[in-house]
């Protein structure tokens, strides 16, 4: 990005804090692809979500805003709040987050084991845009990018405002947004700390509570119109007490009940350095460099605690070249992490090569290539005993088309091949003992789509299929248990978006979408899982919200729904309890008057009880209550 890009953007900043208006719908650039495009023009399916749309929401939290606004299905780690897990494209509540990934400017929060996405380190309120690629993203992410990749960009100058908000359960959050910028420099700074006293109670009347701290602090500088100089530091702190699930008569008589608690406590130190370079109009180079020392201590309710500490180290890095028909890019990129326990270090490194480019035809004709080449090294070093290491070499690629009917009108059609490499908990038995190299596993994507783009209504339509070989899941059959692979599996869908401005006062919005996951064939059992519904994935998932403004005031009302679903675990699809469909309505509520916004929610307004279903007889509430929140916002 270069001073011209970062003006624009600091300009549409601006303009985006007028809150109160219905804005056509013009079509956003995609930013966080190799190639900069716009909606419309895309080779792949987009979903893609402004400051506005994410500040009216008046979410809580992102994990709130993906859950309740977007396609995205989210739930809590075994009761974890903090540390959620993501769904895309039907690869299931239990392991689909690691078949997304997610990036905040570039860096990757995909972890080496199977600790989910950190996103509670993010706040919402620092966050300009989210982009959500799906089917794609291979040639750029690489490992885990089966279902596509979510970025999330703070770039930019930040706003100068004061939040305060209050809500059920003594929650209370405080917010200092602090941006600068001139014509060499922006400087940021931002601090977010959120605590709750609890949802969940034990016998002796003490609950869940929590707390969470982050601050940011970022510089970038312009020594000349062609160069710009990044570095920042983040800092993160949260602590957790969570309940463990509850049998299906005590879900259904009291969720709020808890028989014991495990405590997390997470500590995260973040710095990054970058620089982007313009050559000439047609050559500019850009490079990231980031590193992360995360600790994670867990204290469980048997007394037992475990420490784990995390080292991780990446970079990227890419060449820009623009011609007059064509853009391209070749880079560079790793990800190297280690994780230390007691026992033992287990060391994951990602090094990848890769090119993309987009060759345009004519003006209405645009064709994409991506590739990749990716090797990963695993290296495993108990206290005492053997040293072992493997090898991995994967390839990914991207072949994409779209044609633009008419200036609203475009149709694209996608082919990408992705691959998830196994992150270090895969080679372990439950207990510790070592389980093997398991394969990794590889996907084919295809996808076709519509958009239709107009001032007044946006809308997206996008049918795709996954076939997948060696899919990865713990196996679990009468005494067995074991992580490894589902030798075949296929997933196919149909995803729908609407955004329609009804008019100047009142617009609508519905995200709906259909998924099948299959298993075809999975040695291990035997046969009993062939023809099964992978578990934890909902055919129907729909959101919907209609919107109204009338001089400062604004109302927001959203319904999300997910049908039922087999168990998390329940790969036989035998179990007799089923996940139970999800409904949560929300209202929010705005006054803007001069620099002072006043806002309120009301979360779940018609009390439903949510619950994700790992077992029969073990669930975990979530959402399962009305809560509200309200509070105030002060620029300046």
């Amino acid at each position: 990005m270069n001073k011209i890009q970062t003006s624009s953007l600091v300009a549409g900043l601006l303009l985006a804090t007028n809150l109160y208006s219905n804005e056509n719908l013009s079509e956003i650039t995609v930013t966080s692809g190799f190639i900069e495009t716009t909606e419309k023009s895309a080779t792949y399916a987009t979903e893609i979500y402004t400051k506005e749309e994410i500040q009216n929401s008046n979410s809580k939290d992102v994990y709130d805003f993906l859950s309740s606004q977007t396609s995205i299905n989210v739930a809590p780690s075994y009761g974890n709040t903090f540390s959620q897990k993501i769904d895309l494209r039907g690869y299931g509540i239990g392991d689909g987050y690691q078949n997304v990934v997610v990036s905040v400017n570039g860096r990757r929060l995909n972890n080496v084991d199977m600790v989910s996405q950190l996103l509670s380190a993010v706040p919402l309120d620092s966050i300009e845009k989210i982009e959500i690629l799906k089917g794609t993203g291979s040639v750029q992410y690489g490992d885990g990018a089966n279902a596509g990749a979510i970025n999330i960009i703070t770039n930019g100058k930040y706003e100068n405002y004061i939040k305060a908000s209050a809500g059920s359960n003594g929650t209370k959050n405080g917010t200092l947004s602090l941006g600068y910028a001139n014509d060499k420099v922006i400087l940021n700074g931002f601090l977010d700390y959120t605590k709750t006293n609890g949802t969940r109670v034990l016998s002796d009347g003490r609950k869940d509570k929590n707390y969470n701290r982050n601050k940011d602090f970022n510089i970038i500088y312009f020594p000349t119109d062609e160069l710009e100089l990044r570095a920042g530091k983040k800092y993160s702190k949260m602590n957790i007490l969570y309940g463990g699930s509850l049998t299906k008569a005590d879900y259904d008589q009291n969720p709020n009940k808890a028989s014991s608690f495990t405590e997390n406590y997470l500590q995260s130190y973040v710095t990054n350095v970058g620089t982007t370079y313009t050559f000439s109009p047609k050559y500019s180079i850009d490079a990231n460099y980031f590193t992360e020392d995360r600790l994670s201590k867990y204290t469980y309710s048997s007394g037992y605690k475990s420490n784990t500490d995390y080292d991780t180290e990446s970079f990227n890095t890419k060449l820009d070249i623009k011609g007059d028909r064509y853009k391209a890019v070749i880079g560079v990129d790793g990800y190297f992490s280690d994780r230390r326990q007691s026992s033992n270090t287990t060391t994951k490194d990602n090094k990848g090569v890769f090119f993309s480019t987009n060759y345009f035809v004519n003006q209405d004709v645009k064709l994409s290539f991506g590739a990749r080449k990716e090797y990963v090294d695993y290296t495993y070093v108990p206290n005492s005993g053997t040293r072992l290491n493997k090898d991995l070499s994967l390839n990914a690629y991207d072949l994409g088309v779209n044609y633009q009917i008419d200036e609203t009108h475009s149709v694209f059609a996608n082919y990408n091949k992705s691959f998830q490499a196994p992150d270090i908990d895969r080679f372990f038995n439950y207990g510790g003992t070592f389980n093997g190299f398991i394969e990794p596993a590889k996907v084919q994507n295809f996808t076709v789509g519509y958009n239709n783009i107009q001032k007044s209504n946006k809308l997206k339509i996008s049918l795709f299929r996954a076939n997948l070989k060696n899919e990865i899941y713990y196996y679990k059959l009468g005494g067995t248990s074991r992580n490894t692979n589902i030798d075949k599996s296929h997933k196919y869908g149909v995803e729908f978006f609407d955004k329609y401005l009804i008019n100047d006062n009142l617009f609508t919005s519905i995200n709906y979408s259909y998924i099948i996951a299959k298993i075809d064939e999975e040695n291990d059992g035997n046969g009993t899982y062939n023809g099964k519904d992978l578990p934890g994935v909902s055919k129907h998932n729909v959101t919907v919200n209609l919107g109204y403004t009338y001089n400062k005031y604004k109302a927001v009302a959203s319904h999300t729904y997910r049908s039922s679903a087999y168990a998390a675990n329940d790969f036989a699809n035998s179990f007799s309890q089923k996940q139970e469909a999800y409904n949560s309505t929300d209202v929010s509520l705005g006054y803007n008057y001069k620099n002072i916004e006043f806002f309120a929610k009301v979360q779940n307004l018609f009390d439903e009880s949510n619950g994700i279903w790992i077992k029969d007889d073990s669930i975990y509430p979530v959402n399962f209550e009305r809560t509200y929140n309200f509070g105030t916002k002060i620029k300046f």
